[in-house]
């Protein structure tokens, strides 16, 4: 249960204090990662006492926790509401890695990337599964089982292209392989949308 979103569960001002210590961490995360966050920055940085950050989280993992749950339920949201509606298969790469920009900005960065190899892999996993979930039903429901989208795209078997995605995902787009070829999350998630959008596309005839 992601209960930092969950107002039923705390008081407003309980609340507050929770997304402050969750904004201050997120902000601390741009510069230092996650593993390189102290208590006694993250208090000073939230305008808080020690003792009060314990009075809210356990311990900085709870704190890491929270904040991708919260950051993943953001991004399921705006997905969902994505594929609400219908967008043709040229937009939909587009929408996703701004999604991940606006939403994921805190996890993509090379810092965070890194810990999340070296000191949090279990989180990643996390986040993985996440990923895979939505991708799945992104590529399946937006662009190969959409029947507005026959005429634009190959006759391929849709069993084989989510597979063989989904695996290029989790191969490609993941700390270990990012950060040993020296790119970006933005740039090689970018490259393999690309990759896999052009690549079911119909070829345009003059």
């Amino acid at each position: 249960m992601n209960y930092v979103n969950d107002r039923t569960l705390f008081s407003e001002e309980d609340f507050a204090i929770k997304e402050r210590i969750l904004s201050a961490f997120m902000e601390l995360a741009k510069t230092r990662g996650f593993y390189r966050v102290t208590m006694d920055e993250l208090a000073a940085e939230a305008g808080l006492s020690k003792r009060t950050l314990y009075r809210y989280f356990r311990s900085k993992d709870e704190i890491i926790e929270t904040t991708l749950e919260m950051l993943m339920a953001e991004a399921a949201k705006r997905i969902d509401e994505f594929l609400s509606t219908y967008h043709k298969p040229e937009e939909i790469a587009d929408e996703m890695l701004r999604i991940i920009s606006e939403v994921g900005h805190t996890f993509v960065n090379p810092l965070v990337l890194d810990d999340l190899r070296q000191h949090y892999p279990h989180y990643w996993k996390k986040i993985d599964a996440f990923r895979m979930q939505k991708m799945r039903k992104v590529i399946e429901s937006k662009f190969l089982l959409n029947e507005r989208n026959k005429g634009q795209l190959r006759e391929l078997d849709a069993r084989i292209v989510t597979t063989a995605f989904l695996a290029s995902i989790q191969a490609v787009v993941n700390p270990e392989f990012i950060i040993t070829n020296g790119l970006t999350f933005e740039s090689t998630a970018r490259q393999l949308m690309e990759l896999f959008q052009y690549g079911i596309m119909k070829e345009k005839r003059n």
